[in-house]
């Protein structure tokens, strides 16, 4: 009998809302533009388990409310990509995958807002890589050497 082919291991991500926004937003750079639209064909393609919490479609079209104002240039259609992106995405809800008070002391112990502890602790629990287009906040949480964090990694480094 031969051997058994290795199965191929997904990756399992937590993405923050602007890694989408650098997908649907037409002047973001290349850098950024380029990896994170190659991290949506891979989820879209099922190669990537991707997980994000409830709040990530408030903070998107919060980002595109924001955008749209300062006159930024937007995808065709971002609603249909963000609806399609949703449905290949497990969605982690407040009180059955994690607790307002559990996310509150992440917080404080990481040092970072409310919104960006619950996709860290999403990604905590999951044992995922939590991916960012936000370079600010993932060198200081880098600085920050916390032993409790997930993996870190900002979305100009993803690879297909």
């Amino acid at each position: 009998m031969g051997q058994k082919p290795e199965a191929q291991t997904q990756k399992v991500v937590v993405m923050n809302a602007s890694v989408f926004l650098a997908v649907v937003l037409l002047d973001e750079p290349p850098e950024i533009w380029r990896p994170a639209t190659a991290l949506f064909a891979d989820i879209m393609a099922g190669k990537v388990q991707a997980h994000i919490p409830d709040r990530f479609e408030d903070e998107v079209l919060g980002g595109l409310v924001e955008a749209i104002s300062k006159g930024r240039p937007i995808a065709a259609k971002p609603f249909e990509a963000l609806k399609d992106l949703m449905a290949n995405m497990t969605i982690h809800y407040r009180i059955t995958d994690w607790q307002s008070e559990e996310v509150f002391n992440a917080a404080l112990r990481w040092r970072v807002s409310y919104y960006d502890a619950v996709y860290l602790l999403v990604a905590q629990k999951l044992g995922a890589t939590y991916w960012t287009a936000d370079k600010k906040l993932l060198r200081f949480l880098q600085r920050q050497r916390f032993t409790d964090l997930p993996n870190l990694d900002w979305i100009g480094n993803y690879l297909s």
